[in-house]
Formats: C-alpha cells, sequence, structure tokens
C-alpha cells in the first residue's frame, strides 16, 4: 500500500487544530467566568488533542526512527509537568481539581505509551550496503596532477 501524501487532504490538521483552539478558548472562558472547574476539564481535553494527534501520527509513520519518535516524550514530560504543577497550585484551592489533573496527567503518560509502542513496532529504516560484492578499501589514494 503505497501512500501519496501529496494529494491526501491533510485531515489533522483541519480537525484536531481548530478543536485544539476551540476547547483551549472555551476553557478561558469559563475559567474567566468563575467556573474553574469546567474550564479545567477543557484546559486538559484542549492538551488531549495533541496527544491524540502525535498518537495518530506514530500510527501513520513508516519507521521507529522517524522525528516523532524523539517528538513523543518531550511533548509528554511538557503535558505532565504542566498538569502536575497546576494539581499543585489547586492543591489549597480544590483537591478534586488537583485529582482531576492528576487524572489528565495519567492521560498524558498513557497516550505517550501508547505512541512509543506503536513507533516501536514499526521497522528499522533499511541500512545501505555496497552491491559490488568486493572489499572496499579503508583509503583510497589520490593520484596526483602532473
Amino acid at each position: 500500500m503505497s501512500r501519496d501524501d501529496e494529494t491526501s487532504f491533510p485531515w489533522r490538521a483541519a480537525i484536531l487544530g481548530p478543536l485544539f483552539i476551540f476547547l483551549f478558548a472555551l476553557a478561558f472562558y469559563f475559567y474567566n467566568e468563575l467556573h474553574q472547574g469546567l474550564g479545567l476539564v477543557l484546559l486538559g481535553l484542549s492538551f488531549s488533542v495533541p496527544m491524540l494527534w502525535v498518537v495518530l501520527a506514530a500510527r501513520d509513520a513508516e519507521y521507529s526512527d522517524s522525528p516523532v519518535r524523539q517528538f513523543i516524550p518531550r511533548m509528554t514530560g511538557m503535558l505532565v509537568m504542566g498538569s502536575t504543577l497546576l494539581a499543585f497550585t489547586m492543591w489549597n484551592v480544590d483537591l478534586r481539581m488537583s485529582a482531576m489533573e492528576g487524572g489528565f496527567a495519567l492521560v498524558y503518560i498513557c497516550a505517550g505509551l501508547i505512541a512509543l509502542h506503536i513507533i516501536k513496532g514499526r521497522p528499522k529504516r533499511p541500512q545501505l550496503t555496497a552491491l559490488s560484492g568486493g572489499n572496499l578499501e579503508r583509503r583510497q589514494r589520490r593520484r596526483s596532477h602532473r
């Protein structure tokens, strides 16, 4: 099955990008309107959208050493750090919000592990070998120009 990336519609960017922006804007709206619980739920869901995007990108990766492989742990680490920081800052305000942010941190960790597992199952890039059949010298002598 060959992939034709040039003619295919970029559906992930067209759907998941605006979905992230919409959920993020709703999170700010509800948080500013003093509905902190709903605002934080929407904020966690908005950050779950890029994690879904990464899982889908890992599924479409052809090789296990694709650039997505290095990006997954970094993105997961940043989202988990953000959720745990928010959970610690909300600890004195409402314990339920801290528990909810801890749950989102677990969701991010699970999505990152799933994406890494998917990409680990892909084959490595093919190694290029010489087809000459003979032994190649390590250094070839240069001919002097006379």
